[in-house]
């Protein structure tokens, strides 16, 4: 496969795969009986029968990920942010890894060694995101290339902040934080401006005259 070839199918996987995830999510939790996507997060998805399905979209949101953070490293070149944001999406990437292989402790269980480290995946993805965007943003407002990007990164970063902060200080505990019975409301109103961030940043890129060799 040419070069050319190989950096199109990661942009594509890049692009398309984080919508396709959240919107398979969204399905399957709609025609899961018993599942209440207000109150449950999608990691609950993976539990019973149909299990296999969100670990399989585990697995295309790895992949999709993965794909980004190579795309991101060609498209910034030089810098620290060229460095450190592809690293931080692999960071990223382990965690999925780690939430797709192990799955989380259904509400009301005791604890297990596999949900704990469904936890740890959790935590090694979702307080990554703002980090990632704010160091984005800030090597777009710098380069010219790419300064069009700046304001939009920069409005999905300080998002992604405040419901990260909201989600701990209101939601995190079940049973014990105010909000907790909205847990999977708020984890999908998290997760979506990031993944939309990432599909648009990948797909415009995808368009970009620079990019075209």
């Amino acid at each position: 496969m040419k070069r050319h070839t190989f950096d199109r199918l990661l942009k594509t996987v890049a692009t398309i795969g984080p919508l396709l995830f959240f919107a398979v999510a969204s399905i399957e939790g709609l025609l899961r009986p018993g599942y209440d996507p207000i109150a449950q997060p999608i990691s609950a998805l993976a539990l019973g029968p149909r299990g296999w399905v969100q670990q399989a979209n585990f697995a295309l949101l790895t992949i999709s990920l993965a794909a980004f953070a190579v795309t991101l490293r060609t498209r910034l070149g030089n810098g620290v942010a060229a460095v450190a944001g592809p690293a931080i999406f692999g960071l990223m990437t382990i965690g999925l890894t780690l939430a797709g292989l192990f799955t989380m402790d259904p509400a009301g269980a005791s604890r297990t060694v596999a949900g704990q480290l469904h936890m740890l995946g959790g935590f090694l993805f979702f307080p990554w995101m703002p980090v990632v965007l704010l160091l984005v943003a800030r090597r777009f407002r710098r380069d010219p290339r790419l300064h069009r990007y700046f304001g939009y990164t920069l409005a999905t970063a300080l998002f992604c902040l405040a419901t990260m902060v909201f989600f701990f200080a209101f939601v995190g505990v079940p049973g014990v934080s105010p909000l907790s019975n909205l847990a999977g409301l708020v984890q999908r109103v998290q997760v979506l401006p990031f993944l939309a961030w990432m599909a648009v940043f990948a797909g415009r890129i995808h368009l970009d005259p620079d990019d075209r060799r």
